[in-house]
């Protein structure tokens, strides 16, 4: 299967039809409808429909079309690892970072690998495990640096614990929470969920479960530190976050620690990425700078 026929395919499906994918391929609208219809015959079945409208993907070519991106990824991924290993530390490395989970080791980890590798692009993509999944699995991008609510499978991902987060129920400096002493104080209707992928953190669930209390039903769940951190400040509310958040500088002043009495366990902070994906000499840069920053923050504790 040639690449090119792949490459005419996502074109015509994320331009939405197929004189679109000809100008963004700069190539002729016949070549293009020419390269689906091989691509089609290869493959034995119709990927798209077409309308007035544009076109619509058969249930093979949404199948497929996921294959596809990650086959023109790890394209370019490949490319990229040649050149590196010839020396050119050039191309681009992309990641998933949990945001509040890497409050404080993003800025040096990113500053060192820039010295290191100073013409690679980094590309950097907000997250939680969910995203960062998806995003593996489709070679969207090299590697991921968040907590992990389920296990994922060891023969698909190789996962490698840098830290152990102290965690932490979190409110704003203003809240009438601020001074609770037990998780009993706080009203559960307060309670903003951060994204996991599922209804609630199972860490959530557990200490509530320990404290012999219901854990809090959630009516919103942020996947964005943004709107977590403008829902913490501007509000009553509450939410498990890394301790380390609200010893930041730039959050200290709005941000402060419940001191419930509850046990909150510590949470492992994980860098992952597929098996069958190998790390590029950049991006195996980068991860080993994530995994040293975290253990030189531990080191003095």
């Amino acid at each position: 299967m040639k690449l090119d026929l792949i490459e005419a395919f996502l074109a015509t499906l994320e331009s939405g039809s197929i004189r679109a994918a000809a100008k963004a391929l700069h190539q002729s609208q016949p070549g293009v409808s020419k390269k689906l219809r091989q691509l089609e015959t290869e493959l034995g079945v119709p990927l798209i429909t077409r309308s007035v409208k544009g076109i619509d993907l058969t249930r093979y070519g949404e199948a497929f079309a996921v294959r596809a991106r990650a086959i023109l990824n790890e394209t370019g991924r490949a490319l990229d690892e040649v050149r590196q290993l010839r020396g050119e530390l050039e191309g681009v490395v992309r990641i998933v970072l949990a945001p509040s989970s890497c409050v404080d080791l993003v800025s040096q980890a990113v500053r060192l690998f820039q010295r290191d590798c100073p013409a690679v692009r980094l590309d950097i993509y907000e997250g939680l495990q969910a995203l960062a999944v998806d995003q593996l699995r489709a070679g969207r991008i090299d590697f991921a640096v968040c907590p992990l609510w389920e296990p994922l499978p060891e023969t698909e991902f190789i996962v490698t614990e840098i830290e152990r987060m102290r965690m932490a129920v979190v409110t704003s400096v203003g809240s009438r929470y601020r001074g609770a002493t037990s998780l009993a104080q706080l009203d559960p209707l307060d309670w903003v969920h951060v994204g996991a992928g599922a209804n609630i953190s199972p860490l959530v669930v557990k200490i509530f479960q320990q404290a012999g209390l219901p854990a809090p039903q959630p009516r919103m769940e942020c996947y964005s530190l943004t709107s977590t951190l403008a829902l913490l400040v501007d509000s009553e509310a509450v939410a498990l976050l890394p301790a380390k958040l609200a010893e930041q500088p730039q959050y200290r002043h709005l941000l402060v620690e419940v001191p419930v009495r509850e046990t909150i366990p510590d949470y492992p902070l994980y860098l992952i990425h597929r098996r069958e994906s190998p790390l590029t000499p950049a991006s195996q840069s980068l991860a080993s700078t994530f995994a040293r920053v975290a253990g030189a923050k531990r080191a003095p504790a």
